[in-house]
């Protein structure tokens, strides 16, 4: 069962994915989408990522944490590369990590179907740059 004090959580979250997220992702001239306002900085978008740098999901790690809140945000965030494609999120690699977490959940795969599924984890998959492993090769780390 999920407390009032989680659920104020949640509701949060929801509501800023709606009112916050949403024009960002989707940038609209009389209620048609012409942009994304994704592909340049946006301080919003770096809070959320700092966010993301400490957990898996909105709430926390694991699947128990894994909430309305999270379909939510993720929903925003996953329509991106599918509508504008080739762009590179890469600047946020948090919140990329969270999209192929958030994407690479068996609802979506049978919400979206395993093609949708498999070609947006591997564009996501390539926005991270190959990640640890390529930092470590290039001796970053």
């Amino acid at each position: 069962e999920v407390g009032a004090g989680r659920w104020a959580e949640i509701d949060s979250w929801m509501s800023w994915a709606r009112g916050s997220l949403d024009p960002i992702c989707f940038l609209e001239v009389d209620g048609k989408v012409y942009d994304t306002g994704l592909k340049k900085p946006n301080r919003r978008v770096d809070a959320l990522d700092r966010i993301l740098a400490g957990r898996q999901y909105l709430l926390g790690d694991g699947d128990e944490n894994f909430s309305l809140a999270d379909v939510a945000v993720a929903a925003y965030l996953l329509y991106v590369p599918q509508f504008f494609r080739g762009i590179d999120l890469g600047r946020w690699p948090n919140v990329v990590r969270y999209m192929g977490d958030c994407a690479s959940r068996e609802a979506y795969g049978k919400a979206f179907g395993p093609n949708v599924q498999g070609s947006l984890v591997a564009a996501l998959a390539a926005m991270d740059g190959g990640g640890e492993e390529k930092k470590k090769m290039f001796g970053i780390f």
